[in-house]
Order: structure tokens, then C-alpha cells, then sequence
């Protein structure tokens, strides 16, 4: 090769790179926004839609490598809908299924960044039975079911999200969404829904307002996953944790805030508040150690009873801190599992067994706080009880804490319903029914609770945290060497 043509060999790769790194501004802008800086290798820069030398789909409209995110090694890639509308090829899926073979390989975190319209009509396709590209989708689908309880995945949807790119977005641990973020298929592509309506569903996990809360969303949920850390301090609101359940039983309560006042502070990260809501889920710290926390809502309009929405979400989120190995705690205020024809048409009867079975099978320690009342099944669902060969490490209770196998309510109901039938007037049985209720209340008391045992133990809410954080430091946070099991879809 004369040195005229190595030249222009030379020329253009340099053309070829700077036509690339000067595309897909959106996708560049993300990875910059949550990498490391200057630690971003790229794979498949000079990627093509064509093999020509001056091709115009810089990298395939996929932009993806290996990075840093907080001194931790992570795999990356963005879809850009500047170049094809961020289609799927056999180039870039290729690109793609590299990059998820070299996550699961290592036990990196994989955060993708989606958008796009699905397989690209346009891509040439071999003659078959040699379908590249139809390969390539599937070593992607199948990839990121292997990283499924193997190492944490990430999906952020940053714009329309359709056929093959929803499938995608849909296999990861954590969905995050932008307001810009909308799903459906080309097929149809009038029939669309939102991210919010996504959310509603159960689809999305995080809702964010833009890219850069998306990125810092991500870089807090992959904090979970490293080390622990010991820089932490209490909430500010620690010391006021036994104000926030009202004297009154009667009354409800903001679960949140006894979360927060819980976990260190600012470390709570809430996943699905759009979704079951009367449940609450969220990854946080305790002295600086990883936890996942699911608790009963009050405030929910079904007052903390567990639907089938909550109790898919309640066994999913233990399967997901079960896989890689996150200790667990539960707040119960819980007046059990929804009844009636709505429930029934949920499919209560089948969805109530899900969270009794993934409490059963966790591998990981559970520490049990009951804060006012659990009737029926719902202890059986936040804790095990005491049916499970499984049990909690730790089961413990508040003084305002009443168990039973219905609320005192009914069981005054059935106890005093002469009397309550016979009233002259509504507010006469209200009154003979509370009262009772109020009777039993005190006979089943905290102290009472104690002396019988059972609880492992009756403290002060203000205890709460020094003694589960005391518990945490007892155990250690080692991940399985193989996959203990997948985490299951929403």
C-alpha cells in the first residue's frame, strides 16, 4: 500500500469517527450526564446503517460501552431517535447483545436508555434460515433475562417506547420514565399510553420531569447495589418518630414519614408509589447499610389492606432484595387482605398466596416492625407470623400494636350483635360497637402482647432504629456466586 493510500485509510477513519461522535446528541448528553468523567469507552463507534464510508447513521443510532458511575463499572447504552428513529437493526442489537454479554460476564449494573420505534423496516435481511437480525433481537431479550437477579438493570425511557424497545424497557429491575416517555406498538400506533398511565399499571417504577433526575435516580438506585457507606447521619425527623401515629386508632397515618424518619436521611428511594398504593416499597440506608423496606399505607384509600396490585408488588420487591442480597424490613398496619366481589374479580384468591410464598423462600434476614394493628392474613403476608419454617430474624411490636383474626370492629360486631342490631338508631350501635371494641383494645394491649410473646419483643417507636440497626451489623451482605433466581416480571 503506497503512503498516499495510507493516508486516506487514515483520513478516513478520522472522518468516519468525527461524523459519529458528532451524532446522536441526545444519547451523548446522557451518558456524559451519568458516567464518570472521561471514563467511558465506547463499543461499535463506527457502526453504520450502511458499510459505505461516508454512511450518515452515526453509530446505528445506538451509542453504548463500558463507564464508571461513582468509581463503580458499569455497562451503558442510549438510543437516539435523531438518527433511523432510534430502530433496532442487526448492527446495533448486535452492538447491544455484546454489551449485555459483557454485564452479565462481570456482574455489572446495565442502564439503558430507550427510545425508538421497534425493528427498522428498511434493514436488509440475508436470506433465510440465516436471520441476523431476528438473532441478535433475541440474544438481547434472553441477555437481559439471564442479568434478571444476577446484576441490577436499569431502563430509562426517554421518548416513544415501542414493539421490540418496549420489551426491552419492560425486562429491566428498575424503569425509570420521563414525561416525554410514551408506550405502545407500530402496529397501532394510535393506541399509545402515557407514563403516568404506565405507572398507574404498575409498568413504570420512578417517574422523573427530566433526563437529569432520571440520571440522578439511577446513580442513587445503583448505590444500593455497591458498597456500604460510612458517611450516613439519622433523619431529621428521627427523634420525632412516635408523634407520627396518632392516638387515635381510628386515624391514619402517612406511612412515608415514619420511613424517613426511619432510614438515614435523604436515603430513601420509594419504587411503584403509583402502583398498589397501599403498600409502600423503597430501597434505603441504615447506618449506611442497603435495605429494602415495604410497608402498609394508612393513608391509601384502602387503608392499608392488601389487594392483589399490593401483593404483587409486596413479593416482587422481596424476590428483588431476596436476589441480590439486600436484608429486608416490613412496617405492618395492616387490616389484611381486601374482601368482597371487586377483590374477587382482582383475583385476590390467587394473587394472596404470592407474598407468603416469596417471604418464605427469601434467603435474606427480615425485621419486623407492627405499628398498630394486623388482622387475618396481612401479618402472614408482611412477616411470615410464624407459620413459615422461614420465620423473621426479629419481630417486634409498638405498644399501639393489635393483632387478631378480624378488626376489633367486626369482632364486636359478631360478639354484641344483638345488642347492635336492637339499637334505636345508628349512632346507638356505632356507639355500643365502639365501645366494645375499645374493651378489647385493652385487653389486647402491648404489655399483654409481650408477656404472651407474641412478639420477639414490645419497644418504644424511638427504639426502632437503633435496634435493627443493631441486628444489620450483626449479619453480613454476601452476595450468592450463582443466581439464587430471577426476579419475577410486574
Amino acid at each position: 500500500m503506497s503512503e498516499a493510500s495510507e493516508a486516506n485509510q487514515r483520513q478516513q477513519i478520522v472522518d468516519a469517527r468525527l461524523r459519529a461522535l458528532g451524532g446522536c446528541p441526545n444519547a451523548r448528553k446522557a451518558i456524559d450526564l451519568l458516567a464518570d468523567q472521561d471514563s467511558f469507552t465506547e463499543y461499535g463507534l463506527l457502526a453504520g446503517h450502511t458499510t459505505a464510508v461516508d454512511d450518515d447513521g452515526p453509530s446505528d443510532a445506538l451509542v453504548g460501552g463500558v463507564c464508571d458511575i461513582n468509581g463503580h463499572p458499569t455497562v451503558i447504552a442510549a438510543h437516539d431517535r435523531s438518527v433511523e428513529n432510534a430502530t433496532h437493526s442487526d448492527r446495533n442489537m448486535r452492538k447491544l447483545a455484546k454489551l449485555i454479554t459483557i454485564a452479565a460476564t462481570n456482574r455489572w449494573p446495565l442502564v439503558l436508555f430507550i427510545e425508538g420505534n421497534g425493528s427498522r423496516a428498511s434493514d436488509p435481511r440475508p436470506v433465510p434460515p440465516i436471520v441476523n437480525y431476528t438473532r441478535a433481537r433475541w440474544d438481547v431479550l434472553e441477555g437481559l433475562t439471564e442479568m434478571s437477579g444476577w446484576a441490577p438493570t436499569v431502563a430509562v425511557a426517554v421518548g416513544p417506547t415501542n414493539d421490540s424497545h418496549a420489551a426491552m424497557t419492560f425486562l429491566c429491575d428498575l424503569v425509570i420514565a420521563t414525561p416525554d416517555a410514551e408506550f405502545g406498538s407500530m402496529v397501532n400506533s394510535e393506541e399509545t399510553f402515557s407514563s403516568a398511565n404506565a405507572a398507574a399499571r404498575g409498568d413504570i417504577d420512578v417517574l422523573v420531569k427530566d433526563i437529569e433526575e432520571a440520571v440522578s435516580t439511577t446513580q442513587q438506585f445503583l448505590h444500593y447495589w455497591h458498597d456500604d457507606i460510612s458517611d450516613f447521619a439519622s433523619s431529621d425527623s428521627a427523634s420525632s418518630i412516635a408523634q407520627i401515629v396518632p392516638d387515635n386508632r381510628r386515624r391514619a397515618y402517612d406511612m412515608r414519614k415514619v420511613i424517613a424518619a426511619f432510614a438515614d436521611k435523604d436515603s430513601v428511594l420509594e419504587v411503584g408509589s403509583a402502583w398498589g398504593e397501599s403498600l409502600v416499597t423503597a430501597f434505603a440506608r441504615l447506618e449506611g447499610r442497603s435495605v429494602g423496606i415495604f410497608a402498609n399505607q394508612p393513608l391509601s384509600p384502602r387503608a392499608g389492606a392488601i389487594d392483589s396490585a399490593a401483593a404483587d408488588k409486596a413479593s416482587r420487591f422481596v424476590e428483588w432484595c431476596d436476589a441480590y442480597a439486600l436484608p429486608l424490613i416490613s412496617f405492618v398496619d395492616n387490616p389484611g387482605y381486601m374482601v368482597g366481589p371487586e377483590a374477587e374479580r382482582e383475583g385476590i384468591a390467587r394473587h394472596h398466596a404470592r407474598p407468603l410464598s416469596a417471604i418464605h423462600h427469601r434467603t435474606v434476614p427480615l425485621y419486623t416492625v407492627q405499628l398498630r394493628k394486623a388482622y387475618g392474613l396481612g401479618p402472614f403476608a408482611m412477616s411470615g407470623f410464624g407459620a413459615s419454617r422461614n420465620m423473621p430474624e426479629l419481630r417486634v411490636a409498638w405498644p399501639t400494636v393489635e393483632s387478631g383474626g378480624m378488626s376489633l370492629e367486626g369482632a364486636a360486631y359478631l360478639v354484641k350483635r344483638k345488642e347492635i342490631r336492637g339499637a334505636a338508631d345508628p349512632v346507638t350501635a356505632r356507639t355500643i360497637r365502639d365501645q366494645y371494641a375499645e374493651e378489647m383494645r385493652d385487653v389486647a394491649s402491648g404489655v399483654r402482647a409481650g408477656r404472651t410473646f407474641s412478639f420477639d419483643d414490645v419497644i418504644l417507636p424511638e427504639e426502632t432504629r437503633p435496634l435493627i440497626a443493631s441486628m444489620l451489623r450483626r449479619s453480613q451482605r454476601i452476595l450468592p456466586p450463582v443466581k439464587v433466581h430471577h426476579i419475577d416480571t410486574r
